[in-house]
């Protein structure tokens, strides 16, 4: 009687659900690529070099993926509305921080202190949707989830490099602490328990993170996430660097920057309209064509001075398109063994492809130069990862349909 009197007063429908978890992951969606636009100016005001201005995304990735390492299991024992207000508190200090104090290196320091509160809803966003659905149903949502998670890097850069133009690029901070702030009282308004107390679990941390990695599909998802990510993180974090040698404006590197990004809407929704008909397999095979195709189309334009800004950006939006594909499969299909630990799950599928992702960029920028065969390359190398973990199959996916 006690639980259902809970599932009652908790229970959200599905998609109300997805609206407020693509809202609570937004202000940390923005944060990665709102500032792209205004790289340059950024490192002409803060009196530092272009090769810098890569760092403060490395200095908001890491925290992003090492403490949700932290909230995952914390969710699973005290349930996850406590985390993700806390986490969504420490964001908007970040980014009064950076407010308040507009020089090079309090801007890594509130990038790290962003990275480090927008983790709990990094790390939830994968565990919702695993507390109210399986199977097919859970594919669908995170297709959505997926799909509404895009409209923030979609709208960010053209929103920075606005802000950057009439109001300087601080102005870009002080719109990211307003965001936070809205969707923290959104969240303490209207989002609910998702977690009934039946269904936690007071297992230590430790225990907890192997019982999730003795999984050998969860590993094998895991991977294909980290690698993929790696490659979408690094073309962002490069992007405008590459586009400004062609001599473009901020203004156009901006729309050059979003065209990649509604082809991973694309791969999104094929996701979720074939979770009842494809295999998983089969979805995550599509997925590594679109990786491998886009790669080697960067690749390939690199060659030629007339074609490389089109292959950038066309070989970008195949990347894109197999990323969006493949990020809600894998997620589902890691998650779904583990109805008591997803949000330990989640956490280790978020930590580490955000962890991973960061210390790539932090790797990238020891290279003596970054161009776009460069880029081209490390996007092949990533797609090939991603082909590796799909080879081995001695354990079956969970599969929706056939």
């Amino acid at each position: 009687m006690c639980l259902l009197i809970f599932r009652e007063k908790t229970f959200m429908p599905g998609l109300s659900l997805v609206l407020l978890t693509v809202l609570m992951v937004a202000a940390g969606q923005m944060t990665q690529t709102l500032y792209v636009p205004a790289m340059g100016d950024m490192a002409d005001s803060l009196g530092v070099s272009d090769q810098a201005l890569p760092l403060v995304m490395a200095f908001y990735l890491v925290p992003y993926g090492l403490f949700q390492f932290i909230y995952g299991p914390l969710s699973d024992r005290h349930g996850r509305r406590p985390v993700l207000l806390a986490g969504l508190s420490v964001y908007a200090l970040g980014s009064a921080l950076i407010l308040l104090f507009p020089v090079y290196s309090m801007l890594l320091v509130g990038s790290f202190v962003q990275g480090a509160g927008t983790a709990a809803a990094g790390s939830l966003c994968r565990s919702l949707m695993r507390d109210r659905f399986d199977g097919a149903e859970l594919v669908r949502y995170n297709g959505y989830v997926s799909m509404g998670i895009m409209l923030a890097p979609l709208l960010a850069p053209l929103a920075g490099g606005w802000l950057n133009l009439h109001y300087g690029w601080q102005s870009m901070y002080g719109f990211l602490l307003t965001l936070g702030l809205v969707i923290l009282l959104v969240m303490m308004m209207w989002f609910r328990e998702t977690l009934p107390i039946a269904q936690r679990h007071v297992q230590p941390m430790l225990p907890a993170y192997q019982h999730v990695l003795h999984h050998g599909s969860f590993r094998r998802q895991l991977g294909m996430l980290i690698a993929t990510f790696a490659g979408l993180i690094l073309y962002e974090a490069v992007f405008s660097v590459l586009a400004a040698q062609h001599q473009l404006t901020s203004t156009e590197i901006s729309l050059l920057f979003i065209l990649p990004l509604p082809l991973y809407f694309g791969g999104a929704m094929l996701a979720s309209c074939k979770a009842s008909n494809w295999s998983v397999r089969r979805m995550q095979g599509w997925a590594c064509l679109g990786l491998l195709s886009g790669a080697l189309l960067v690749l390939a334009g690199s060659f030629s001075a007339e074609g490389a800004l089109v292959g950038l950006v066309a070989g970008g939006g195949l990347y894109f398109a197999g990323a969006g594909l493949l990020f809600p499969v894998a997620t589902s299909a890691a998650v779904s063994p583990f109805p008591q630990h997803s949000g330990t799950a989640g956490a280790l599928l978020g930590g580490c492809s955000n962890l991973g992702g960061g210390l790539f960029l932090l790797g990238q920028g020891m290279l003596p130069q970054m161009n776009q065969p460069v880029l081209g390359g490390l996007l092949l190398a990533c797609a090939g990862l991603v082909v590796w973990f799909l080879m081995p199959s001695n354990e079956a996916l969970p599969e929706p349909g056939r």
